[in-house]
């Protein structure tokens, strides 16, 4: 069985590195990591060269990153340009994760895990249901924020601008009987922007999310990362979905999942999850320690 880890990252010089270290000295032969470097990141202005060629030889740059902007569908582009790096090759399953999360079970134990699934090749995605549509079908100017460091005042001012025209621009939208177009006819479903695909869903998924990009219709969405891969998975492989096998912490509240502490790895051992997110070892680097999650990882089976 043949994985493509797929990495996106920003930042976090050292923990990258420590990342690709733990996920290919587990790898097997024919196994890749795909790594998209956020493209106004220092690490694609300064370190690209230097994990391209990773000691692993089985890291491979995405050439034409996207510059990507948290809720803009910029994250949707460089989810696509990556599948289109993984598409390269023969695959049995992509993992899309991000720099910030970890590995805590071994690969023998997701394959295991795969083999032993009831459903054929299922995609492993986190699916809430038909929320949040007015993030796909309103009218968001403020897609891309104002920002100026020196006149913070106006920025605030052109930011609050941007929203209110977009809510004015919605209401007159909605009053006229319109509506923006959906996948498939159907509502748009919300999930987790992280999952791990079987090649021929992954196929799927790249080229419907692509074909949305190139119509434009994910301009002036919000958070349409959320939307768009979930959306696909539900309406074209709903019965060959099961729980994406993610660890991830909520209780923070907020935009953000928690930092998880060494406090957690109990709660992320006992959930026998293959990833968890998110981690700073500048906080806490308990998880690069071997034994972290003694419950979970079996690196040798």
């Amino acid at each position: 069985m043949k994985f493509v880890y797929g990495i996106m990252a920003h930042a976090g010089h050292a923990q990258l590195h420590a990342l690709l270290d733990r996920l290919s000295a587990d790898a097997e032969p024919g196994d890749r990591i795909v790594l998209h470097l956020d493209r106004r990141s220092s690490l694609w202005r300064n370190n690209r060269d230097e994990f391209a060629n990773h000691p692993s030889g089985i890291v491979e740059l995405v050439e034409h990153p996207a510059a990507v902007i948290w809720g803009h569908h910029s994250q949707v582009t460089a989810q696509v340009r990556m599948l289109d790096a993984a598409l390269s090759a023969p695959f049995d399953y992509y993992h899309l994760i991000s720099g910030v999360d970890w590995p805590i079970a071994s690969r023998a134990t997701m394959a295991r895990d795969i083999a032993a699934s009831p459903v054929n090749r299922p995609a492993y995605a986190r699916i809430w249901g038909e929320a949040d549509q007015q993030r796909m079908q309103h009218w968001w100017f403020d897609e891309r924020k104002f920002r100026s460091v020196q006149f913070p005042r106006l920025a605030e001012n052109v930011e609050r601008a941007q929203t209110r025209l977009s809510w004015l621009a919605s209401d007159w939208w909605n009053s006229a009987g319109l509506a923006r177009s959906t996948y498939h006819g159907g509502p748009w479903v919300k999930g987790s922007s992280w999952y791990s695909l079987p090649y021929d869903i992954a196929e799927t998924v790249r080229t419907d999310a692509r074909r949305l990009l190139a119509s434009g219709r994910l301009r002036f969405t919000q958070c349409c990362d959320e939307h768009v891969v979930p959306t696909i998975l539900a309406r074209r492989f709903g019965d060959r979905i099961e729980a994406d096998r993610r660890y991830i912490d909520w209780a923070a509240g907020g935009y953000h999942p928690k930092v998880l502490c060494r406090e957690d790895a109990p709660a992320i051992s006992a959930s026998m999850a293959w990833f968890a997110r998110k981690f700073d070892m500048n906080m806490d680097d308990f998880f690069l320690r071997p034994g972290a999650f003694a419950n979970s990882v079996r690196i040798s089976e």
